[in-house]
């Protein structure tokens, strides 16, 4: 019983900790305390924390070894382990660093033990889909060099690939876990302050005051999702957030299920495409590329919003038959506001994105900074309008994101392990290479097999690490073809979130689906008809830049008029049969829309 009540205080301890250890970090305040030490140090110590937050909170029947009394006794050994490996790692790391071509086997054991503890925690977050694949990246230098020459795949000891993915600089306390650890969890803590202080039923009012009056169920749906998806990061868990709301909306209005189901999964996750989150992965992108995140999120708002005006455009058509909805149905207590009551309906929401928004794009301030601004105004409005006491203001929000930040974090360190792996031995540059001999000189052969690697490797993981995986496989291969850079790195990101919409493994249409009682089938088809304009866009900026807004004014506003013409066109055609649009036949307004579709598109992409 006391060993229970030490384990939860230290689980609380953590959760607290966590959070604020990022936060100070990706303030730079040890820079200015004169506290200098190398990122990786801060990076093993943070991983280590993250892991053993896991083993000593993660207590899920379904993730037990053996029995639950093994698996109680091995999660508190492993905890302890994940703490003396990290605080190993982060002392001695600096000589470690500067003998690191010394392989010795103190070194191979400190980093066998991390990334078997990484590899368990990632097993009990997220299942065996990514555990599968960092095992297997692991495994495939040792296959492939048995039966390689030497010319795909470069030959190195396991010891020596084991020591560099773990201590090295470009392995699992790399890029993608150090974003994680500093701008992807500032803002998870933005998203977790934002929701204390009402941000979600600030996007429930707002739905119905945008749409309710005007529309229908299926519009607040795509509104609401759209706006929650752009704060959760994850398509699936934005379905079982605002699906549970929307669906029953949609089908009380008479919207059959599978296409209520289908408007749910597709609005939901499109919302990882929004600016100015993005999923976190943006941040990922600005950090490749070495460029300021407000030029991502810039280039990313076309064709986010051409997403949503094409799932808008299909719901207007496609039930012109569904009632309005009153704004009471989706968050507000009257139809009638008045304006001090609409201000403290919204106040959640926008005071909080308008603060970070105005600090990022007309301040030119960091992503970080912004989001403590944008975490500081929402706490601000909660505080005002009673729903946060200052008290446990801190306490709360810290370990309400601690989860969160944790997840994102031990999945990144799995894809830093996948990185180190192509990276070492070469595979990542052979597979690139293979990508351009099979396509020759086609742009579109290398496109098109590009989109199904990120598509298959985007099955079933989360988005951001389809992102890191995918990046350094497709982008040299695309880039080769003088394609804008920004724009291989955004292809990546679309087509591994159109992975949960993609059969067999549509994560997003499955969830929607069950909430919805719907047959799996008809409801895959219905998101892949919906969502067929968000296949096209991002081969059509890979082809035209315009759409991200590079080159001048009059050919970047040239290129979007056609676009919109083209994907409307494309969505009236794709509109269920027994709709009719202007009291004309069905085959003749479908095949006039496939006409314009294809001769507005074919001008955008010539």
């Amino acid at each position: 019983m006391k060993m229970q009540g030490l384990e939860q205080r230290l689980v609380q301890t953590l959760a607290f900790f966590i959070p604020l250890s990022a936060l100070i970090y990706a303030l730079n305040i040890p820079i200015y305390l004169n506290f200098v030490f190398y990122r990786e140090q801060f990076l093993i110590a943070f991983a280590s924390l993250a892991c053993a937050f896991v083993f000593l909170s993660n207590t899920n029947i379904s993730h037990v070894l053996v029995n639950e009394y093994f698996d109680q006794i091995f999660r508190r050994f492993a905890a302890l382990i994940c703490i003396s490996y990290g605080g190993y790692g982060t002392v001695y790391y600096e000589s470690i660093l500067f003998m690191i071509g010394f392989i010795t086997w103190d070194k191979v054991l400190v980093a066998s033990l991390g990334i078997f503890f990484l590899l368990e925690a990632l097993r009990r977050c997220t299942g065996y889909v990514l555990v599968v694949l960092g095992i297997t990246a692991l495994c495939l230098p040792l296959i492939l060099g048995s039966i390689s020459d030497g010319e795909w795949v470069r030959t190195i000891p396991l010891d020596r690939m084991l020591t560099l993915i773990f201590f090295g600089q470009g392995g699992i306390h790399g890029i993608p876990i150090a974003v994680a650890a500093t701008i992807v969890s500032v803002f998870i803590i933005f998203g977790r302050g934002l929701i204390m202080a009402g941000g979600g039923d600030s996007i429930r009012s707002i739905s119905g005051y945008l749409v309710g009056r005007d529309g229908g169920g299926d519009k607040v749906a795509v509104v609401a999702s759209g706006l929650f998806g752009s704060l959760s990061g994850s398509a699936s868990a934005n379905v079982a957030t605002t699906g549970v709301m929307t669906i029953p909306l949609m089908q009380s209005q008479g919207i059959p299920s599978h296409r209520a189901a289908a408007i749910e999964a597709v609005a939901s996750t499109g919302g990882l495409i929004l600016p100015p989150i993005m999923a976190a992965t943006g941040f990922l992108i600005a950090e490749y590329l070495a460029i300021p995140y407000s030029e991502v999120a810039i280039a990313a708002v076309v064709p986010g919003l051409l997403f949503y005006g094409c799932i808008f455009l299909y719901c207007h058509y496609a039930h012109l038959y569904v009632p309005k909805v009153d704004a009471d149905n989706v968050g507000s207590n009257k139809t009638t506001l008045s304006t001090k009551r609409l201000f403290w309906d919204l106040a959640p929401f926008f005071v909080p994105i308008t603060v970070l928004i105005v600090l990022l794009f007309a301040f030119y301030q960091s992503a970080e900074i912004s989001a403590v601004g944008g975490i500081m105004a929402a706490l601000g409005v909660g505080y005002a309008n009673g729903r946060i006491r200052l008290s446990v203001i801190f306490g709360k929000l810290f370990r309400d994101a601690a989860p969160q930040i944790v997840e994102i974090t031990i999945i990144c360190g799995c894809a830093g392990i996948i990185i180190g792996v192509l990276g070492i031995t070469g595979i990542g540059a052979s597979l690139s290479r293979l990508i351009l001999q099979i396509a020759g000189n086609n742009l579109w052969i290398v496109t098109i097999v590009s989109a199904l690697a990120c598509i298959i490797l985007g099955m079933g993981v989360p988005v951001t690490a389809t992102y890191v995986i995918v990046i350094g496989l497709v982008a040299p291969a695309l880039i080769s073809f003088d394609v804008h850079p920004l724009a291989a790195h955004l292809f990546v990101f679309y087509f591994g979130t159109l992975s949960f919409l993609t059969p067999p493994v549509c994560l997003s249409v499955f969830v929607a689906a069950n909430l919805a009682h719907s047959k799996i089938g008809p409801t895959v088809i219905e998101a892949l008809k919906i969502a067929a304009p968000a296949y096209l866009l991002p081969l059509l900026f890979v082809m035209e830049p315009g759409l991200i807004g590079v080159g001048s004014f009059e050919h970047v506003a040239f290129v979007i008029t056609l676009t919109i013409i083209g994907l409307g066109a494309l969505t009236v055609m794709l509109l269920p049969v027994k709709v009719r649009l202007w009291n004309q036949p069905v085959v003749v307004t479908r095949l006039a829309a496939a006409l314009v579709a294809a001769l507005s598109l074919g001008a955008v992409i010539s």
